[in-house]
């Protein structure tokens, strides 16, 4: 199989593309959300009224464990299950290694607004391996490859380069200009507001509450909702957890920028176009043959749920273990799973501690 990043995929994986209209003709009336997929996936099969607790993933991939017949292909998160930003998860390494003793596919699915080369570098220097994985889909990756088309697209027709104002930070850099669009500093210049990484700082707090967007955040997207501005969210998650500290998600702005009336496109778990594809890159046509491993349930267990993917929930050390792990000296809790599940309205197939084999 060979190798491709969010980047090499992108144009075959997204067919419905943003309007970006003169600023003489924007206009801001109805609040949308646009989702694309490049065909349309089965719905999962009766949701499991409580997950099944896995020591590893052996007990899935292994024909005697009594679980079904193995997955052909593994799609797995990236940002709390291999890794905690920093340092990637010595088990977690040895489950893609056995995965890898098995020829089983592997494609790292990923929010980060990063696209898919950029964000190997960045775990090959955290000890994970390239030679781990047959590939690597984000949502930056996704987004960078619309953006290059709708550029190149303009340019053939004679148009103005697309000009965007970015929005969040994401660290090691953003890719806009090398998308082909020009950044400006204020609304009034802009074409579109493009949203990057992360918001503020970090907090590093046990139990911290979600971050929220601050007033300057809260008054510049005002401002672009009246003018008729597309938000392109390039990151569909609402936090992210770096290195034990909470940030705020550049994905938290669609809610508040639809309310405001404006509209929003986002690139990313959980949307259909992700999934379809990472099935693409480990080359397994029938979801209902794959497994997806994230720590999200918002993102990674019902987008993988809604196109009938089965889930695995690691609960140690990603989004919800501070809610999930609560039990005495920090067992995890099925009474939590269920009460956190009910909020989300998805369930996992399964739960796991930490990716391990």
């Amino acid at each position: 199989m060979s190798r491709r990043d969010g980047a090499g995929v992108a144009e075959t994986a997204t067919v419905i593309q943003p309007a970006f209209r003169p600023r003489s003709v924007r206009s801001a009336a109805g609040a949308s959300v646009a989702a694309a997929s490049r065909f349309a996936m089965p719905k999962a099969p009766a949701e499991p009224v409580e997950a099944m607790a896995l020591s590893g993933l052996a007990a899935l991939f292994d024909p005697a464990s009594g679980t079904g017949h193995p997955p052909l292909a593994a799609l797995v998160d990236v940002w709390g299950v291999l890794t905690d930003g920093a340092r990637a998860f010595a088990p977690a390494i040895a489950a893609l290694k056995a995965l890898r003793a098995r020829g089983v596919p592997v494609a790292l699915v990923s929010n980060t607004s990063r696209r898919g080369g950029e964000l190997a570098r960045l775990l090959e220097g955290q000890g994970l391996s390239s030679e781990l994985y047959d590939a690597v889909i984000t949502g930056g990756g996704l987004a960078f490859g619309h953006l290059s088309a709708e550029v190149a697209r303009r340019r053939a027709g004679g148009g103005d380069a697309l000009r965007c104002l970015i929005v969040g930070t994401q660290p090691g850099g953003d890719w806009a200009r090398e998308a082909g669009l020009r950044c400006v500093a204020s609304v009034d210049e802009a074409d579109l507001l493009l949203g990057f990484g992360v918001l503020g700082e970090g907090d590093p707090r046990p139990g911290a509450p979600a971050p929220a967007p601050d007033i300057a955040v809260r008054r510049l997207l005002r401002t672009a909702a009246r003018s008729g501005l597309p938000l392109i969210l390039t990151n569909a998650d609402t936090s992210v957890r770096i290195a034990g500290a909470l940030h705020l998600g550049i994905g938290a702005l669609a809610p508040l920028y639809q309310s405001l009336g404006g509209t929003v496109r986002i690139y990313g778990k959980p949307g259909a176009d992700m999934f379809a594809a990472a099935l693409d890159a480990v080359g397994v046509a029938d979801p209902g043959h794959v497994v997806m491993i994230g720590d999200t349930l918002a993102t990674d267990i019902a987008g993988a749920r809604d196109v009938g993917i089965v889930t695995v929930l690691v609960t140690g050390a990603g989004s919800h273990a501070d809610e999930l792990h609560v039990g005495v000296g920090g067992t995890f809790c099925a009474e939590a799973l269920a009460r956190l599940a009910r909020r989300a309205r998805v369930m996992p197939h399964h739960v796991m501690e930490a990716m391990q084999w």
